[in-house]
């Protein structure tokens, strides 16, 4: 069961120094002090749950513990997007709009399930692409995804598996799936490098917070071997009372303990806030002024740069992130097809990379002899003008733009070329 110890703790800590207060000041000045405590302690509380209504990452015992999952919401995401295997997916024949700094996009889904490719779909195939949102290519039309491109320049149909926020053990398990009734000489598994946080979730509400549709299956290593945890979430019904699972979600879930459980804001408020003050603290006084929002959510992505460094500094987690790419090989040469592995790095990751180390090298190099790896970081680290190669005009860049996707297709191209495989 969930029981949070910490607010019991802290309630005694404060009737311990409410006690100490009396033996050492009179009752009048222990009632000011009292009252002094209980004034900011309601100021608090107010003061985080206004603010909670308009940024969903000052999580709260109230609002985000146990959240209500609206039933409306899950009637339009059960044939819009549900999987029972995946957690989600792209629906065959769906669409839908998105607004970026170059304007209005739209995307749109074949009847096969994979991204629409306007002009090729009818070519045959020799390259085919899955991964997360990046592969997917979020953000541009259908005719300027990589994909795309990747089409033109190799004239045949590249279909395109990707979906948004999917890790790559998601990926894996899409090609699995869909594998077998779309073959190709070639398979590309693209991810950026965050997908070492993603491995890590079975609710991505414990990490991408205000996330709680996205239920999800994942692997755990053990005895050297991949174990696959199914999704705990799979059907309608399941969804409706997620709450009688809380326990299967929560003991499968890396980041309830070491992330969402930290940084929760719940009873005494003013203690809660102070016992993580460098992020707390920023958020807070940020989201008291619209004008200064953007550094707030400037601070959530740069926490999650934090993590996503620290993920790759533990060896167990790469030692998984290595076992599922491991699996992606074996299966290649299970159905005789080319597997090529691609990191498409986010905007934040490039620039880390300039500046510092190569964070995630050690999977490269553990996997150099066992497929062909094109890592985009390698060149886009001398690219100048870096924003027009993104959609968003942020430190995290958002998702590539038609002209970093033109860039990344042409990357691709040329390596498949050198390794002469078309």
């Amino acid at each position: 069961m969930i029981y949070n110890y910490k607010s019991v703790i802290v309630s005694l800590i404060i009737i311990a120094i409410a006690i100490l207060s009396y033996l050492k000041f009179n009752l009048t000045g222990l009632l000011i002090y009292a009252s002094i405590l209980l004034f900011l302690e309601i100021i608090s509380k107010l003061l985080i749950d206004h603010l909670r209504n308009k940024f969903q990452w000052l999580i709260t015992k109230n609002k985000d513990l146990l959240p209500k999952l609206d039933p409306e919401g899950i009637k339009k995401f059960m044939p819009h997007g549900f999987d029972p295997e995946l957690g989600w997916i792209r629906k065959p024949n769906t669409e839908h709009e998105e607004k970026g700094k170059f304007g209005k996009t739209k995307w749109t889904i074949n009847k096969n399930g994979a991204r629409t490719n306007p002009n090729f779909e009818n070519k045959k195939s020799i390259i085919s692409c899955y991964g997360d949102s990046f592969t997917f290519s979020r953000q541009v039309n259908d005719n300027e995804t990589w994909p795309y491109y990747l089409s033109k320049l190799t004239k045949s149909n590249v279909p395109n598996f990707g979906v948004g926020n999917h890790g790559i053990d998601q990926a894996l398990l899409r090609l699995k799936k869909e594998y077998p009734k779309n073959k190709t000489k070639i398979v590309l598994l693209g991810v950026v490098p965050d997908t070492v946080s993603r491995i890590m979730s079975t609710w991505k509400h414990f990490y991408e917070y205000g996330n709680t549709f996205a239920f999800k299956p994942r692997f755990k290593l053990e005895n050297n071997k991949l174990k696959l945890i199914k999704t705990p979430i799979d059907s309608e019904d399941k969804y409706n009372n997620y709450k009688k699972y809380i326990d299967e979600i929560i003991k499968e879930d890396f980041f309830y303990k070491f992330k969402f459980r930290k940084e929760l804001i719940q009873f005494p408020y003013l203690i809660s806030i102070l016992k993580n003050p460098t992020r707390n603290i920023p958020l807070i006084y940020w989201n008291l002024s619209e004008k200064n929002k953007a550094k707030a959510m400037q601070k959530i992505m740069r926490i999650n740069k934090a993590w996503r460094l620290k993920l790759y500094k533990q060896k167990e987690i790469t030692n998984l992130l290595i076992a599922i790419i491991r699996d992606f090989i074996n299966y290649s040469k299970e159905q005789k097809f080319i597997p090529v592995f691609t990191f498409l790095p986010q905007k934040d990751d490039v620039s880390y990379i300039k500046k510092h180390k190569h964070f995630y090298q050690d999977i490269k190099q553990a996997l150099k002899d066992d497929l062909i790896i094109i890592d985009l970081v390698e060149v886009l680290v001398n690219v100048k003008d870096l924003d027009r190669l993104y959609s968003d005009n942020t430190e995290y860049g958002g998702h590539y733009s038609k002209f970093g996707n033109k860039f990344v297709a042409k990357t691709i191209f040329n390596k498949l070329k050198e390794n002469k495989l078309i």
